[in-house]
């Protein structure tokens, strides 16, 4: 997950928009918008040239899914059961 700041420094001078590969930026207002964050691939070309340093790329840690309810995990369980033993294990297991 990617998370981008724009800075008031921005003066919209459009390199962002010129240089990102995935085509995030957009101009609004006079001002840089990453509009699509989500393509983002971070490779920090924008950070890297924008000539008043005003974007900052984030890379987010991704937190691990929230527990299960109660209920889902019961019906993974049950889901779940063993395979039937075939006549060849029953077998070796009488004569054990």
């Amino acid at each position: 997950m990617v998370k981008i700041i724009v800075g008031s420094n921005c003066k919209g001078c459009e390199t962002c928009v010129n240089s990102c590969p995935v085509s995030v930026y957009e101009i609004i207002d006079g001002k840089s918008v990453p509009v699509r964050v989500e393509e983002c691939i971070p490779c920090r070309t924008c950070e890297s040239n924008c000539p008043e340093g005003a974007i900052q790329v984030i890379e987010a840690e991704i937190k691990p899914e929230k527990e299960m309810p109660p209920k889902i995990k019961a019906k993974q369980r049950k889901t779940k059961k063993s395979l039937p033993t075939t006549d060849k294990s029953k077998k070796k297991a009488a004569i054990k």
